[in-house]
């Protein structure tokens, strides 16, 4: 007599399989967003209209020093944004990027205090730069203008302007803040937005 599979049967394996197919089409992206480790939160910039959390990126608020950091024509100077006492001064020509973030698509966006400490009136430039495969890639997320006066940024792309999605589920970043020509700028405690922690 012929094995007769009832329609029961057949939506139950269907099920079973589409739920082992999800089950396993998840897993890279939940190990991918595990490798990067949390940090403290805290609604920081919630007194200028933002409740977001945020994670201060670690040597950010320049208070004790600069390590991680890589500096030219750049040094720390006393004064900062809201009360702190010290930031960071990058003269003409120079460039400050960061210590090495890990980042997943739990990590969308960062905003930073900055301020023009001298020159012509020209933006901070703001980009992203990460190596994938062996080859360092760099892409511009925004630029800030500002008076003399500390001003905190926008929320600028992180996660969203990086190929996530051809990586592993995480990236190797540093932020990256370059005056345009002829200017000088201070930055002062970069914050990241971990929206799903």
């Amino acid at each position: 007599m012929p094995y007769i599979i009832r329609p029961r049967g057949i939506r139950s394996i269907a099920a079973t399989l589409l739920g082992t197919a999800l089950l396993v089409g998840a897993a890279p992206a939940a190990a991918g967003a595990a490798e990067c480790p949390s940090s403290p939160v805290s609604e920081a910039l919630a007194q200028f209209g933002d409740s977001n959390l945020y994670s201060l990126l670690s040597g950010s608020s320049f208070e004790s020093s600069t390590q991680g950091w890589s500096l030219s024509n750049a040094q720390v100077v006393s004064g900062g944004a809201v009360g702190s006492a010290r930031s960071l001064l990058i003269s003409n020509g120079g460039s400050a990027v960061s210590p090495t973030i890990c980042v997943s698509n739990e990590e969308p966006s960062f905003r930073f205090f900055a301020r023009q400490a001298g020159g012509m009136h020209s933006p901070l430039n703001v980009s992203l730069r990460w190596t994938e495969r062996g080859f360092t890639h760099s892409t511009t997320v925004g630029s800030v203008y500002s008076g003399g006066n500390w001003t905190l940024s926008p929320a600028m792309e992180l996660a969203t302007a990086l190929p996530l999605a051809d990586s592993s589920g995480t990236l190797k970043v540093n932020i990256v803040f370059q005056p345009s020509w002829g200017s000088a700028w201070e930055i002062d405690d970069v914050y990241i937005d971990p929206y799903s922690r």
